[in-house]
């Protein structure tokens, strides 16, 4: 009986993953689309009191190298955005703490998602 569950879930789980690395796909799409939104802009308004970061690198995601020319063209184009995330973040020491510690610059952050709670996702360049 057990052994029949397993093989269940491994089935379901090995049919689920092409859904779990286009889910992926669509973050990094999602996320440079975002790069100068409203809600970008909203939550790096917030950055200077976020809380509990972590840093994701986009290489990451799946995708990402696929959309790496789209992200090129999009942070040329959201310069100043980006720029002010990037000012808000120096900032908050929290944040400049685990962007130091993930190995990577402040330069490379590119986007950042948070929580009502202050809570996020720092996103950085790795491509």
């Amino acid at each position: 009986m057990k052994s029949r569950f397993v093989a269940a879930l491994a089935a379901s789980l090995l049919m689920a993953a092409p859904q779990l690395a286009q889910a992926q796909s669509m973050d990094i799409v999602r996320i440079i689309g975002g790069i100068g939104g409203s809600e970008f802009l909203h939550d790096a308004g917030r950055a200077d009191s976020a809380s509990g970061l972590r840093v994701v690198r986009l290489s990451s995601l799946a995708g990402a190298q696929m959309n790496a020319g789209l992200l090129a063209r999009a942070l040329e184009i959201k310069q100043r955005d980006v720029a002010y995330l990037q000012g808000n973040l120096i900032i908050n020491p929290l944040a400049t703490s685990v962007i130091r510690n993930s190995g990577v610059s402040l330069e490379q952050i590119v986007s950042i998602d948070l929580a009502g709670d202050g809570g996020g996702v720092i996103y950085a360049n790795d491509l």
